[in-house]
């Protein structure tokens, strides 16, 4: 019975256990190597919502061609960048319906490329190119995590440019049940859908193409096998569950020999 219970332990550590090397983040050696991100310019999709203002010292001008309405304002005139109140959403066409300006097709755009195509338009009523002031935002990175993730859901982060690192550390990280070596990112490309595999455990997933987020990511975070297993993933839960199911096994076999 000591020989099956060793044997048994034995077994189930070696199966059960999960090394470091598949939890810790970004190992590596980075000291003969300098990792440059490769800084992307996206272009626009279906459904990314867009903030658009105009300024000028003309307060009737800035009025005329702004869709904020005095609701969309706090008490000291700062806007709410709520997207859904003040942005502008691409539609199933590509386009987006400014104030006075009508329907203008951005699918595919680089938003400097929306900026200038705006102030085009613009220029078309106002002769002085230089009485207004046009801006032209991203309602920030929208990705959607599922899987072993604390906070699962899909979110906002209002940045230019943020990456995976950011987007799994705003979900509250991986649970302990997460594989950190295989992250699928899934992502809307030009062609349609393209699914890619990152390992956050290695430093050169800094090279990595879907390191950097693109709007409308979709991120799943696969279990590690141990979890299906039901051993659990440290020393001590492998051990408990060990434990646990040995005394069972003995109380069983005692009480059939009693009879």
């Amino acid at each position: 019975m000591k020989k099956l219970l060793l044997l048994f332990i034995s077994i189930s550590f070696l199966t059960s256990c999960v090394s470091n090397k598949k939890i810790v983040y970004l190992q590596g050696d980075t000291e003969h190597e300098v990792y440059n991100l490769q800084h992307k310019i996206f272009k626009t999709q279906v459904n990314d919502i867009l903030l658009i203002k105009i300024s000028s010292k003309d307060k009737e001008l800035t009025n005329f061609f702004n869709a904020l309405s005095p609701d969309q304002l706090n008490p000291n005139n700062n806007i709410n960048i709520n997207p859904y109140l003040s942005g502008y959403r691409i539609n199933a066409k590509g386009n987006i319906r400014l104030p006075y300006l009508g329907e203008m097709n951005v699918l595919g755009y680089s938003i400097n490329e929306i900026r200038i195509l705006i102030e085009k338009e613009l220029s078309k009523y106002i002769q002085n190119s230089e009485s207004f002031y046009v801006d032209v935002k991203s309602a920030g990175i929208k990705y959607t995590v599922i899987g072993e993730i604390t906070k699962p859901g899909t979110n906002y982060l209002l940045q230019y440019e943020a990456n995976i690192v950011d987007a799994i550390a705003n979900s509250g990280d991986i649970t302990q049940y997460g594989n950190r070596t295989n992250v699928e990112v899934i992502r809307q490309e030009t062609d349609g859908l393209k699914k890619y595999e990152v390992d956050l455990t290695d430093i050169d997933v800094f090279k990595a193409k879907a390191f950097l987020l693109q709007n409308n990511d979709i991120i799943n975070i696969k279990p590690i096998k141990q979890k299906p297993i039901g051993l659990g993933t440290t020393g001590l839960s492998v051990f408990n569950t060990i434990l646990s199911t040995f005394t069972v096994a003995v109380t069983t076999y005692l009480f059939v020999n009693s009879l």
